[in-house]
């Protein structure tokens, strides 16, 4: 594949992560069961769906046992790195929030978001970002930092049009990296 081709697939990338983000996380996940009503669970949630109850199952089959419950999940006040990341997306949540509130919604840069990451204690080398601006050298609508945390990554994005935040746990990308695309140093 030539140069230019490969710079019209990138292209091609960065317009669907674009709109993607422009119509937010929470909104490019809508319509998706991922059990968080029945969970009682708000946006940012990384809870594993849950089946239905019956599914795969005949209908003469025992009830399955329920799970014991688990501990609930320790509170940090800021990133430890002995922590997984779903341990860590609280910190990770609120150190976005944060930084989203110090400032009006379009004076918020991905500068002021990976900020607020360094000062709640995630490591810089594992940061990533977008780009302030679209390549039009517009102010770019949707803002999205992620963090590498052992073998996950905490994303976020910053939606200017309401000021919300949205952060999810995923899996890295095939590269190993948490965004795709050319980054700006975080």
């Amino acid at each position: 594949m030539d140069t230019r081709m490969k710079n019209l697939v990138w292209a091609a990338v960065l317009v669907v992560l674009l709109a993607v983000g422009a119509i937010g996380l929470a909104g490019a996940l809508q319509g998706l069961d991922l059990g968080a009503a029945a969970r009682g669970s708000t946006a940012g949630s990384t809870a594993a769906p849950t089946a239905p109850t019956g599914a795969g199952r005949p209908a003469s089959a025992a009830p399955a046992t329920p799970a014991p419950t688990s501990s609930p999940a320790r509170s940090l006040s800021r990133f430890d790195p002995g922590a997984s990341a779903a341990e860590n997306l609280e910190v990770f949540r609120r150190a976005l929030d944060g930084a989203a509130r110090s400032a009006s919604s379009s004076s918020v840069d991905a500068a002021t978001l990976t900020g607020a990451l360094k000062a709640a204690g995630f490591a810089p080398s594992a940061m990533q970002r977008s780009a302030d601006q679209t390549s039009a050298n517009l102010q770019a609508p949707v803002l999205t930092v992620a963090v590498r945390v052992g073998g996950d990554c905490l994303v976020g994005q910053f939606v200017r049009s309401d000021a919300s935040i949205s952060t999810e746990v995923a899996a890295p990308v095939a590269q190993g990296t948490c965004l795709i695309g050319r980054q700006p140093k975080a």
